[in-house]
């Protein structure tokens, strides 16, 4: 028997459509307070939001005409017609929120009107609507939910322990308030303040009181700016020296709407390129205002989704943008006080004392890690760096080649021989890995797999030299890829690298650049597995040709060759692999003498 459903079960079907648990409720009220104007925002719960949700904001207020309106399902003050879907300005426009959070929980709104100057409260207790009250707040609206899921225990029965929907409400928060750094957010939970976040003159300034939380130093954070053709672009990212494992730190805004959008991600980290090493994530909040009729966000209830009508020009700027303002960062060792001079009081949790590595003053100093790792212990210690290191030491090299032209001519004595050396001291090989040298009063540790790496990848993007094959060297192929190969094998070409098909299941290289005859075997595997397009197989083609034939961690190598390859590392542009991964740390004369001790 086909009936229609009781109005109430109706809209609770409905409204869990919008509203999954406290955060939906809050995601909703917050939307509400920003339309309104408000500057200051308080959020505060009991139960994790469960038992209690309110948010006290000092916006314009709801007129009692309106609020007598309001709770109904689709009324809404955003849009007036069909065109106006098509130029949303507001955070909220469905008309769906308050009539869903009021089937589902007790909700009620006090507000005064900006304009009127009326007191009012409505209550919307699961559905049951009663009557609007002449009493309310001095200024703006405090809307609270209570009890939610009271009445629909199968739903109340899927939420999370009352701790973990109240860090799920603070990290609402912190995403709604980067986008608006001119409002004052804070949050208490059961009673305590857990965040307290003023006004900002600027979105860096806003930024940066969620990344010092995380330890990430202002000097590590560019903030960049561009306008298009109906659209600017902040981001505020950081270089270098900050990653992460996964993309949950790649924060996408549009037209203050955090948004999930994969594609505009990964502009983001093609942006990078090789600043970061593989499997590495960029931490960036990248800020777009697009036109209204540009973005369409009448996709999905939560808003979260968005429909870019000129992403392809918003993509390429957003790369381009981080292509050239994002600066690779030298590591730098840096001595801590010792532990023996610290108060007590300044020790970190636990007992542990604080690492022998340190960032520089303005870092965020936490308690240290005993999983991080090495590497990681030095990543969290850059300091601000304009790569001045490198050109000092380019520019002493230039001089020494100068000089020894102005001196061709005289007679060379062994002393002039050591003179006429290039600009640097090599000291000597660590752990049959680093490449010890002296620079300008600084020592230099070189990973010389890195490092030989990078110089190999930047001579085989340069090298011109083809080789005809006497023996072909047979490729066998799946169906895909033969017809990749089918449709690609001219940038291969261009690589340097001649296919020629002999059926459907075989290819054959007939021509290989000079350089790359030691890692034939390297080469086939790559062809018979690799889908990309012409920029990213010529990287990756050339980075695993480099990595394999480059000198090893582990291989123990004279002097002659240590010296020749850390010349030609310090003639590179960047100091990194082709994997993004920076293969030089320095070390100061006078922080290894702190290091040491030694005050003169």
């Amino acid at each position: 028997m086909i009936k229609l459903l009781d109005a109430r079960l109706a809209s609770r079907i409905a409204a869990g459509e919008v509203i999954e648990r406290p955060q939906s409720v809050l995601r909703e009220f917050l939307d509400n307070s920003l339309d309104a104007g408000a500057d200051e925002i308080r959020v505060e719960i009991e139960g994790g939001g469960i038992d209690r949700l309110s948010v006290i904001d000092n916006g314009s207020g709801i007129s009692r005409e309106d609020l007598g309106v309001l709770g109904n399902r689709h009324a809404t003050s955003k849009l007036h017609d069909e065109d106006d879907l098509y130029s949303i300005t507001t955070l909220g426009f469905r008309g769906e929120a308050l009539y869903s959070i009021g089937a589902v929980s007790k909700l009620t709104i006090k507000t005064r009107s900006e304009e009127t100057g009326e007191a009012s409260t409505l209550v919307i207790d699961n559905g049951r609507r009663e009557p609007v009250l002449s009493t309310g707040p001095d200024k703006g609206t405090i809307a609270t939910a209570e009890n939610l899921f009271s009445d629909i225990p199968a739903r109340r029965a899927f939420l999370k322990r009352s701790q973990t929907e109240a860090q799920m409400i603070r990290t609402l928060i912190v995403s709604k308030a980067l986008a608006f750094p001119s409002v004052r957010f804070s949050f208490v939970s059961d009673g305590a303040l857990r965040l307290d976040w003023p006004k900002a003159e600027t979105l860096k300034e806003r930024v940066m009181m969620l990344y010092r939380s995380e330890g990430i130093a202002e000097a590590d954070v560019e903030a960049l700016h561009s306008e298009g053709e109906g659209f600017s672009i902040d981001i505020i990212a950081g270089n270098s020296a900050v990653k992460r494992s996964d993309r949950k730190e790649i924060r996408i805004y549009v037209n203050n709407r955090p948004v999930d959008d994969y594609a505009v991600q990964q502009a983001v980290v093609y942006g990078y390129g090789e600043l970061l090493p593989g499997g590495s994530f960029p931490v960036a909040a990248v800020f777009i205002h697009d036109s209204p009729e540009l973005a369409d966000f009448n996709i999905h209830p939560t808003k979260r989704e968005v429909k870019l009508r000129n992403k392809a020009e918003i993509h390429h700027a957003i790369t381009a943008m981080l292509q050239s303002g994002i600066k690779r960062r030298i590591p730098r060792i840096e001595p801590r006080q010792p532990e023996f001079y610290l108060d007590s009081a300044k020790r970190t949790e636990e007992g542990r004392s604080t690492s022998s590595f340190s960032s520089s003053p303005k870092t965020y100093s936490g308690p240290s890690s005993p999983s991080l790792s090495f590497s990681e212990r030095i990543g969290s210690s850059y300091r601000e760096s304009d790569r001045a290191w490198l050109e000092k030491a380019k520019a002493l090299k230039k001089r020494e080649e100068d000089r020894r032209q102005a001196v061709k001519s005289e007679p060379d004595t062994k002393e002039k021989e050591e003179e006429k050396r290039t600009s640097f001291r090599y000291i000597g090989q660590a752990f049959s890995l680093f490449l010890i040298a002296e620079v300008d009063g600084e020592l230099l540790f070189i990973d010389q797999h890195a490092a030989h790496e990078r110089i190999l990848y930047d001579e085989l993007i340069k090298q011109k030299s083809v080789q005809k094959l006497l023996v072909p060297i047979h490729i066998e192929t799946d169906d895909i890829s033969s017809s990749f190969l089918d449709e690609h094998s001219q940038v291969y070409t261009k690589l340097g690298i001649m296919l020629s098909k002999r059926d459907d299941s075989e290819w054959e290289i007939t021509a290989l650049p000079a350089s790359c005859r030691p890692v034939e075997s390297e080469i086939v595997d790559f062809i018979q597995s690799s889908r990309l397009d012409e920029k990213e197989l010529e990287a990756k083609l050339f980075a695993v040709i480099a990595c394999r034939a480059a000198i090893k961690a582990g291989d123990s190598i004279d002097r002659w060759s240590a010296e020749s390859l850390i010349e030609k590392a310090l003639a590179l542009d960047e100091p990194a692999c082709p994997h993004g991964r920076t293969f030089i740390i320095k070390l100061s004369e006078k922080d290894l003498r702190m290091l040491a001790g030694r005050t003169g």
